[in-house]
């Protein structure tokens, strides 16, 4: 359906007005986006990003491509905030051809489940071990809160460990449990991690925290989200905080492996964060 729409300006606005007419008309939300990478992804037409991903056939290609690009045979990647699979499948799908292992993190079961579905989709569930817990500084139980997703009155979306300075009283919240990756990483048999990808709406800082030991032994090639906007709420610089927290002589790059010098130059989404050694090795 989505590949009706002519790929021309305006098509995005022009393919959510179609899917809202649609779903007024009483259409079924669900259906299987066919991903320009080759893969599928069930979908919700309720979620504006997962109408894009039916439409366009693409979700952050850009962004996944670049964290690839520092993958090795044989190493591990970590997909903190896994939500759905949208970066999952495309990761195992590439982590199975090098012999590579993939772990995801999503603390949220209805999530976790419909994540289980997209790998089976593709038929990869068992080349990716789904972990259902966050990862944090400290570990304990928190809660979570679902985020302007679920106002559309889907079951599966964004969400944030709670903070009462970005909160709505209209979120619904929900109990998880959090864990430092300092401490479960022996848990995970991954002998080398070589890339980690990270999107927590705005807990970046706090995985970090608890991730330090992890990330010194193993130098990966880190994708960060940016989301300033978690940060300001609560006081926190995240230009100079998130480097601070960072192994020594790391480097930032746009997802177009263009190096900046710091995060205030970057308007991208995400950052990559990679070591200065695999900038110079992935370049030659």
């Amino acid at each position: 359906m989505g590949r009706a729409v002519p790929d021309v300006r305006g098509r995005g606005r022009a393919a959510a007005i179609l899917n809202a007419l649609l779903l007024r008309a009483g259409a079924e939300p669900f259906a299987i986006a066919k991903m320009a990478a080759g893969h599928s992804l069930l979908v919700d037409c309720r979620l504006q990003s997962h109408v894009h991903a039916l439409f366009s056939g693409q979700y952050d290609d850009l962004a996944i491509s670049a964290l690839l690009a520092f993958l090795n045979p044989g190493g591990g990647v970590l997909d903190v905030g896994a939500n759905v699979g949208f970066w999952t499948v495309p990761l195992a799908l590439a982590a199975r051809r090098m012999g590579a292992q993939v772990v995801a993190f999503e603390p949220y079961r209805p999530n976790a489940e419909w994540l289980r579905r997209n790998l089976r989709l593709n038929m990869i569930d068992g080349a990716v071990t789904i972990v259902e817990k966050a990862l944090s500084s400290t570990r304990g139980d928190a809660t979570l809160t679902l985020r302007e997703d679920f106002l559309t009155g889907a079951t599966i979306g964004n969400a944030s460990v709670a903070d009462a300075t970005t909160d709505s009283p209209e979120f619904v919240q929900a109990q998880i449990c959090l864990e430092p990756l300092d401490e479960i990483f022996p848990t995970l048999g991954i002998d080398r991690l070589d890339l980690v990808k990270v999107d927590i709406e705005g807990h970046e800082d706090r995985f970090l925290e608890g991730a330090a030991r992890v990330l010194s032994a193993h130098r990966p090639a880190i994708l960060i989200e940016i989301n300033r906007c978690f940060y300001e709420r609560r006081g926190v610089d995240f230009n100079r905080t998130i480097p601070s927290l960072l192994p020594k002589d790391y480097r930032f790059l746009t997802v177009g492996l263009i190096e900046i010098g710091d995060l205030a130059g970057c308007t991208d989404n995400d950052v990559l964060a990679i070591p200065r050694e695999k900038i110079t090795t992935q370049r030659k």
